[in-house]
């Protein structure tokens, strides 16, 4: 790690354009580079919490040791890079779906602790039965949006409404799409920006970058 950093430091020193260019690179990017370990390597963050994997050749998960996963994708500015192997996408995403579930289980243990009311019990309940139901990764996007939203202290008009929902035994899709509805109409979007103090998608678990080792 110390040498990462380093690394980070001289660069930003040397050559501060590049810097800024890398640091300003959007979320998701890929790349492949001649590697005698074969296999792969993806970057995933939700907010604080991050994680490094280094799979091997098979797509299963080999290491999540930051200096060995930095040891192994390390290389100089010559190196060329490659074309994406075959099925890079789908173990790419094969990844992110087991730090999905990991933020999730981060969240259910951290929230465990928090007196919701049986609405919002009730509600994020349901909303993992779907999540987990679900193969649309946009879907899942914001089903972890709004259980994140309804996990919050709600007014007591939002509360009702859940109860509403609760009482109805609304589930499934029309569960989300009243959810939905619920977090436009009362603006739960700017409550959380005002009360974490930082946007929303920080939160989101997304794919920094990723690089096939050909």
């Amino acid at each position: 790690m110390n040498e990462a950093e380093e690394i980070l430091r001289q660069l930003k020193s040397d050559d501060p354009a590049e810097y800024e260019r890398i640091a300003n690179l959007r979320d998701g990017i890929r790349t492949a580079k001649p590697s005698d370990q074969k296999g792969m390597f993806v970057f995933c963050q939700a907010g604080r919490y991050q994680q490094l994997f280094l799979l091997d050749e098979k797509g299963d998960v080999v290491s999540r040791d930051v200096p060995k996963v930095l040891g192994t994708i390390k290389c100089g500015p010559d190196v060329q890079g490659q074309g994406l192997p075959n099925g890079y996408n789908a173990d790419v995403m094969r990844v992110k779906r087991i730090f999905d579930q990991e933020v999730k289980q981060r969240e259910s243990e951290r929230q465990h602790t928090l007196s919701l009311t049986l609405g919002q019990r009730y509600v994020i309940r349901e909303m993992s039965v779907l999540f987990r139901a679900s193969e649309d990764e946009d879907q899942k996007g914001q089903i972890t949006l709004l259980e994140k939203a309804f996990r919050s202290p709600l007014t007591k008009a939002l509360q009702r409404e859940l109860n509403l929902l609760r009482r109805n035994g609304v589930t499934g899709e029309v569960l989300l799409k009243n959810l939905a509805r619920l977090y436009q109409q009362h603006n739960l979007r700017d409550w959380l920006d005002r009360r974490n103090g930082q946007p929303e998608e920080d939160g989101y678990p997304r794919i920094i970058c990723s690089e096939g080792l050909v």
